[in-house]
């Protein structure tokens, strides 16, 4: 089953929710506290239709009536009890904010973006306009929060470890600690620590330098994370055995949340879990028909449309 956190993101972009309305015509999909959405409402927010045109994959469409329904909700209620409706600057506002978001992650241009995930610009500016619902519910329930201390931050680092770490680790993995001896004396001797795990590395890493990347070091084994985490930046280690056989290591960059970043996340934790509450209750409040035809509503545990058996 999926996360609450997942079901009720306002910015799932692979599946771009529309913002329905009625009198968009066709046939009545379901109806959300008086307000209709319609089949083709529904249909006009997968670009990806695939074969068979004019058929219906009952599942997917299930998917895409439950995001139509969750974001009418949120809009009408959001609206209505906490007079939160964005305006048409604070989109254009997001949809820059977005933009500069999807250029440095992925390198891409907007319109690359757009095209690779089969969304129309419109339906990016509802993405957007569903984020700025969603800062203002952040920001509406952030004064029922209890912000983050030193001793909670000092709970979670103690709780997370390494897996707050995040290190750019190159190694040479070898058989025997005496291999180990030698590749680290190569390199103590001057030789570029690529080229040698080029030539003596045994794993998958060799061809490229022993280059592992950036990840946290709770991906690794105890004794390989322990000594990336204690070892000088661009310092090459002594051998460390693992499972795997032996290695020396070379850290090239890590970095740890500070104190005030983690008591920002726990914060910002609190304020999503008060969030999603809302959430969660207000789609359960919600009255919700479907047509029997497309599934039926379940409001609980998680408030989905369950496609039809038959």
């Amino acid at each position: 089953m999926p996360s609450l956190r997942k079901t009720l993101s306002l910015l799932a972009i692979a599946l771009a929710l529309a913002a329905c309305g009625g009198g968009a015509g066709g046939q009545v999909a379901a109806t959300v506290n008086g307000t209709d959405i319609t089949v083709a409402e529904v249909q006009a927010m997968r670009i990806d239709t695939g074969e068979g045109e004019g058929t219906i994959d009952k599942e997917a469409f299930a998917t895409d009536l439950t995001g139509a329904i969750i974001d009418q909700v949120i809009i009408e209620v959001a609206r209505a009890e906490l007079a939160i409706e964005p305006t048409a600057a604070e989109i254009d506002a997001k949809i820059v904010q977005l933009t500069e978001l999807i250029s440095v992650a992925q390198g891409i241009t907007l319109a690359e973006f757009l095209q690779n995930q089969g969304i129309t610009e419109s339906q990016f500016r509802v993405i957007a306009n569903q984020q700025v619902i969603r800062d203002k519910l952040i920001e509406h329930f952030r004064p029922d929060v209890l912000p983050g201390s030193d001793a909670d931050a000092e709970l979670l680092r103690t709780a997370e470890g390494l897996g707050l770490v995040n290190a750019c680790v190159s190694h040479i993995l070898v058989a025997t600690e005496e291999e180990a001896v030698a590749a680290k004396a190569r390199i103590d001797g001057g030789e570029d620590f690529a080229t040698v795990a080029m030539e003596l590395g045994t794993d998958g890493t060799a061809a490229t330098g022993g280059d592992l990347g950036c990840a946290p070091l709770s991906n690794y084994v105890p004794e390989f994370a322990q000594a990336a985490a204690a070892t000088r930046l661009g310092v090459v280690t002594n051998p460390v055995e693992s499972e795997f056989g032996w290695h020396v290591l070379l850290v090239r960059e890590r970095d740890e949340p500070t104190l005030a970043e983690l008591k920002d996340r726990i914060t910002g934790d609190r304020i999503n879990q008060l969030v999603d509450g809302w959430l969660l209750e207000t789609l359960q409040d919600a009255e919700v028909v479907v047509n029997a035809e497309y599934g039926t509503w379940e409001a609980a545990p998680v408030p989905k449309v369950v496609p039809p058996t038959t």
